[in-house]
């Protein structure tokens, strides 16, 4: 039974990921550190242009990382709720054969849905 629920869980972790554009947050946020962080050390920018354009990067990252955060949150909170059902089922998730299985199964989840 164990099997079973986790690959829906799976499947719909998988779901959550590509509905939420993740890998989207992920990219959007690397531009914006490369973006201050080429401000910070660019020797060539004001300083007056740094204090203005600096707090702006950095309101734009905590953003991305409330996002980012709060869509792991819920991945997290689903697994809860499922284990308080099922007891003994987050157990049987950490162990080292059920992060192999969830593994497998969210790989091939993947690959089938992109394949159909």
């Amino acid at each position: 039974m164990n099997h079973v629920i986790l690959f829906v869980l799976c499947a719909l972790t998988v779901e959550i990921f590509i509905r939420s554009d993740y890998i989207t947050l992920i990219n959007s946020y690397i531009k914006v550190i490369k973006k201050a962080v080429y401000t910070i050390s660019n020797k060539k920018i004001s300083d007056h242009w740094k204090e203005n354009v600096i707090p702006q990067y950095a309101i734009q990252m905590m953003k991305y990382s409330l996002k980012m955060l709060l869509i792991f949150l819920s991945v997290v909170f689903v697994f809860i709720i499922v284990d308080n059902s099922f007891n003994g089922f987050l157990k049987f998730t950490l162990s080292l054969n059920g992060i192999i299985e969830s593994l497998l199964f969210a790989f091939s989840y993947a690959y089938l849905k992109k394949q159909i």
